[in-house]
């Protein structure tokens, strides 16, 4: 299945998420949002002011986005194991 550049760029940023995870060392909440925001400027660029994306920016603002949704994502998955875990 052939992937877009941003959809590429993003499932990257979600594996090295998953690495720092491991290694303890995430981006924190603020910059994770800082992360993620640069999928909506580039967005707000394409639609708001005509200037057209190419592949190399939505490579890079889908690694960029990746990364804070992962470096959210994986914390609040581990806190969710550990609620119903003890609630078990």
């Amino acid at each position: 299945m052939p992937f877009c550049a941003r959809c590429l760029g993003a499932s990257i940023g979600h594996i090295g998420a998953f690495f720092l995870f491991l290694i303890g060392n995430l981006p924190s909440f603020i910059t994770s949002i800082i992360l993620v925001s640069a999928l909506g400027v580039d967005w707000s660029l394409q639609q708001w002011f005509g200037i057209m994306s190419n592949n190399n920016r939505r490579l890079v603002t889908g690694i960029l986005g990746g990364m804070g949704v992962g470096a959210i994502a994986w914390p609040t998955l581990t806190y969710g194991y550990y609620v119903i875990r003890a609630m078990i």
